[in-house]
């Protein structure tokens, strides 16, 4: 019988593994296709890394940047000067794959192999893999936006809880700085993150129905802005972007589940961003299965950052409105604020 079962191996399901370990409780993760790059650039804040030990160290090619220029629907652009909280660059598979190392270093299990199926049982659960059939305690669901966890148990994201992203990774990197351009009329932006040795540069929209004209977007940028660097691949991906409150009011934990990170649906409706909660939701869902009240989770991760998610939920639709936006870079600029950690 495994204790705690952790269906994914991204930054929530490692955090929460490590997590665990260092509580004296050692989860097995289940993950068949670990590392893989992702589609996002890869980015947070300095100051994260004095708040998760497990990125007290950081040993991968990364870009230290100090500098956000912020561009506007109406094409003013604002410098963010970010030396106080510099912002970490690097790609998702070297990070993601660094998080896993340090869980396993601690005494976590990882099981190469896909689950395609869950069972309830009276007061476990049966994870049924194509190779074979485990009997589990507590089951954590950190298997992303399509989550065959979440599913199982409270069914899936509506389609309208659904944003999109698209981009490519080119070699190396020519830019230091970050460039977030918005695009009032998708409801997202496009970005470009230098990664230590390559440049992450994409766009993410709240409504699947615009990735059509978001690839067109991104397209058109990289022709008139990036023309000459070298791609070295291309990807796209849904994202979760809760458009309705009762979206992320609904229980994600009882007496032996949880769900944490995309899972979940946390992540923020505004930016499209979800590495930080991811690590949180780690550390809160280890926490609450380590003292015995899995369920506590529901109520743990709106007290810790919550009431930011639900605010950003009501807001998205009014600031995404080219007018509010506007305002929203000069609020930015003005407080030197890192919307995108």
């Amino acid at each position: 019988m495994i204790d705690v079962a952790i269906v994914g191996a991204g930054p929530a399901g490692s955090n929460c593994a490590y997590n665990l370990a260092r509580r004296g409780t050692y989860a097995t993760i289940f993950d068949h296709s670990f590392p893989r790059e992702k589609p996002c650039g890869g980015m947070i804040g300095m100051s994260n890394r004095k708040v998760f030990s497990i990125l007290e160290e950081l040993p991968i090619e990364h870009s230290e940047i100090s500098l956000m220029r912020v561009v506007s629907p109406s094409q003013k652009t604002w410098i963010l000067n970010m030396a106080k909280n510099e912002i970490l660059g690097f790609s998702r598979k070297r990070f993601d794959q660094h998080l896993l190392n340090k869980a396993l270093s601690e005494g976590a299990n990882l099981v190469e192999e896909k689950v395609i199926s869950l069972q309830k049982q009276d007061e476990s659960w049966r994870v049924i893999t194509q190779k074979e059939t485990y009997e589990v305690k507590t089951l954590v669901g950190a298997d992303g936006v399509n989550s065959l966890t979440r599913r199982n148990i409270v069914g899936p994201l509506d389609k309208t809880d659904l944003g999109a992203c698209f981009g490519y990774i080119f070699q190396g990197a020519q830019e230091k700085n970050v460039t977030i351009k918005f695009l009032a009329q998708l409801e997202g932006y496009i970005w470009v993150i230098p990664r230590g040795d390559n440049t992450c540069i994409g766009g993410g929209t709240a409504k699947v129905s615009n990735f059509r004209e978001l690839k067109n977007q991104v397209n058109l940028f990289i022709k008139t802005w990036y023309s000459g660097l070298v791609k070295v691949s291309e990807w796209a991906a849904l994202i979760p972007n809760a458009k309705k409150l009762r979206t992320l009011l609904l229980q994600v934990a009882g007496p032996n589940w949880v769900l944490i990170g995309d899972a979940a649906g946390h992540v923020s409706p505004i930016s499209g961003s979800g590495i930080v909660y991811a690590l949180m939701d780690g550390e809160l869902a280890a926490k609450a299965i380590a003292e015995g009240h899995v369920e506590q989770f529901n109520k743990m991760w709106v007290e810790v950052y919550g009431k930011q998610l639900l605010l950003e939920t009501r807001l998205r639709g009014l600031i995404y409105h080219r007018p509010m936006l506007e305002l929203y870079c000069m609020y930015l600029k003005l407080h030197s604020y890192i919307p995108f950690s």
